[in-house]
């Protein structure tokens, strides 16, 4: 574990700290409080459902690493806002790659080894990565220490899919029986064995007993995460295997953030929920995180703000707009839209230029996402009834393919 100590004041003040968790890989659709129907997720339902939740926030880079170094780049002033409280903490189980580390007062990086060929899924979700880091911040949380910010990342849906695993994912009826009810209890003694975690521990797998599907040759029982190109000769249940997978991950997540929903609400602290990458389940016919050609679906991300509610909020939203959000929560404890801006056309929303190796172009307007591929294939898609990119309408739509390219071109 890295750490810096703080060389700074910390006097007394009423704001609330921030507790800020972000992930990559993590798709919005996957999620029930964004629509999703074959997956349910109800601590983040119950707190999309008092809070803020924006519909269509996008990444301005399809490079997560780029997008925490633009969150926490130096003078992000929601940063030094949150030390009029106390210092700005990271917990991450992320090794490499957080630059900008004079973000962060004190850094906790919990290691593990790469995931391995024959790692199986935990049989507790305490034993997962996602679970011991999220048990080691409500550790944290429990100490009596002031604080400014906390913030937790972790890219283990990229990396490491560890999370418990039947045949299918948990339904709502089957967490209920587990939790006794849909939303953790504080009775729970769930965190007995937290003491065991260890932050610099460099051997955290598994000894669970083999809780895969019953068929490894679509989906074997390991927790590599899939990098699949979906052709027409495809067995018709590799798509839905996969999805149950992830499904799987995505609920590890959802209850694990409930426990950790408690004690943010136990302290008086305000949560901040969202994703820096986006996930491909299927669209375009790619399972994974890193395909070829640069779709909506790797740009879609969640962004959930507890308390100020409840609203969603529908005008299209870039990812650079998070630090000035940050900043808000900071200083003034809430973000608040006032009806005329929550009214605001969508149309009026400036269109997000992005950033990508693996196109020529690419634009996201209120109206319309479009990509050059790198063979020079032009895309063009009606957002945001075209959630999947399914009928690509370049070819009937010349005048607006020219438009987008000319204000990507411009932006160079």
């Amino acid at each position: 574990m890295r750490k810096m100590s703080p060389c700074i004041s910390m006097p007394q003040t009423q704001s609330k700290p921030l507790i800020i968790v972000s992930l990559e890989g993590i798709a919005p659709t996957s999620m029930s409080c964004y629509g999703c129907s074959w997956n349910s997720t109800p601590s983040l339902d119950q707190v999309s459902a008092r809070g803020l939740l924006w519909d269509r926030l996008f990444a301005r880079t399809d490079d997560p690493t780029r997008i925490i170094e633009q969150w926490t780049e130096s003078k992000s002033s929601w940063a030094d806002s949150c030390r009029s409280r106390g210092p700005v903490e990271l917990f991450t189980d992320q090794a490499t790659g957080i630059s900008h580390e004079h973000c962060f007062d004190e850094i906790n990086v919990l290691t593990f080894d790469p995931p391995e060929e024959e790692q199986i899924a935990c049989e507790d979700i305490l034993d997962t990565r996602f679970g011991q880091l999220i048990a080691t911040v409500i550790e944290r949380l429990k100490v009596p220490t002031v604080f400014g910010a906390i913030w937790i990342h972790s890219n283990f849906l990229t990396q490491c899919w560890d999370a418990p695993f039947d045949d299918e994912p948990l339904s709502d009826d089957m967490l209920a029986a587990e939790t006794g009810e849909d939303y953790p209890d504080q009775d729970h003694d769930f965190f007995e064995s937290v003491d065991d975690i260890n932050l610099d521990s460099q051997d955290v797998n598994s000894d669970a007993d083999d809780v895969g599907v019953e068929d490894p040759s679509l989906t074997p029982p390991n927790v590599i995460p899939p990098q699949i190109r979906i052709d027409g000769e495809a067995d018709p249940d590799l798509l839905p295997r996969w999805m149950d997978r992830y499904a799987a991950q995505i609920q590890l997540i959802d209850r694990m953030m409930g426990y950790l929903i408690e004690e943010v609400e136990r302290i008086g602290g305000q949560l901040v929920f969202v994703g820096t990458s986006g996930f491909r389940l299927g669209q375009d016919n790619e399972i994974g995180l890193k395909p070829t050609h640069l779709r909506s679906a790797d740009l879609h991300l969640p962004l959930i703000v507890a308390g100020n509610g409840p609203l969603r909020v529908p005008q299209l939203t870039g990812s650079d707009s998070i630090p000035m959000l940050l900043q808000l929560l900071a200083q003034e404890n809430g973000v608040h839209y006032s009806e005329q801006q929550w009214a605001e056309s969508e149309s009026t929303a400036a269109p997000l230029t992005i950033n990508s190796r693996r196109c020529r172009h690419a634009v996201i307007s209120a109206e319309w996402f479009c990509t050059v591929d790198l063979d020079g294939k032009e895309n063009l898609f009606l957002k945001p009834d075209d959630l999947d990119d399914y009928n690509n309408v370049a070819r009937l739509r010349p005048d607006m393919m020219d438009e987008l390219i000319g204000i990507d071109q411009k932006s160079e």
